[in-house]
């Protein structure tokens, strides 16, 4: 397939865990199921990124805003070091080069399925969250690119709801890959 399989817009690429379980396509209550997973999944990892005062707190002291703030960084702390337990005990697969967007995934792998083949794509998108979002799939292509195969995943029956979640997702790690850019030429 063409290089234009994931489209023009922006592209969440990093190296994430990914696991493929071929099956059937996931329908009614199951893709149901699969879809409001997913949407807390997303929902809970949006929140490990806000580290900001809520609008209600604007009037508070100074003193219990800070106090507050400092909780939440426990709690985060917490949070990782729990997920990082998890993680170690649950015998995921080393991460691996992927390019996601709200609708496909390019999987940059060694061992890939069959194209045509459909099934459940796992990909753990959060280091700090031990849970997978899980794509019911197509595997929908096969490339090369530098002298690596390139599995192209099309998603299958993925709901509005997490779509939106995903392309705040991609959003969110583009920013930071901007904001990093920017302080490391400064």
């Amino acid at each position: 397939m063409p290089e234009s399989f994931l489209g023009d817009g922006l592209v969440f690429e990093e190296a994430l865990p990914v696991v493929w379980t071929a099956g059937p396509l996931a329908e009614g209550l199951t893709l149901a199921r699969l879809n409001a997973d997913n949407h807390q999944l997303l929902g809970a990892e949006a929140s490990l990124d806000e580290v900001r005062v809520h609008e209600a707190l604007k009037d508070e002291s100074p003193a219990l805003v800070q106090e507050l703030q400092r909780l939440e960084y426990k709690v985060n702390i917490l949070l990782r070091l729990t997920s990082e337990l998890a993680l170690r005990n649950s015998g995921l697969p080393p991460p691996q080069r992927v390019r996601l967007t709200s609708r496909a995934l390019e999987w940059f792998a060694e061992q890939i399925p069959a194209v045509g083949s459909t099934g459940l794509l796992s990909v753990y998108i959060n280091s700090a969250l031990p849970q997978a979002v899980k794509f019911p799939c197509v595997v929908a292509g096969e490339r090369m690119q530098d002298e690596s195969r390139v599995a192209q995943f099309r998603f299958s029956g993925t709901s509005d709801a997490v779509v939106e979640q995903l392309d705040k997702l991609i959003f969110r790690h583009h920013r930071r890959l901007v904001a990093g850019a920017r302080l490391a030429a400064g």
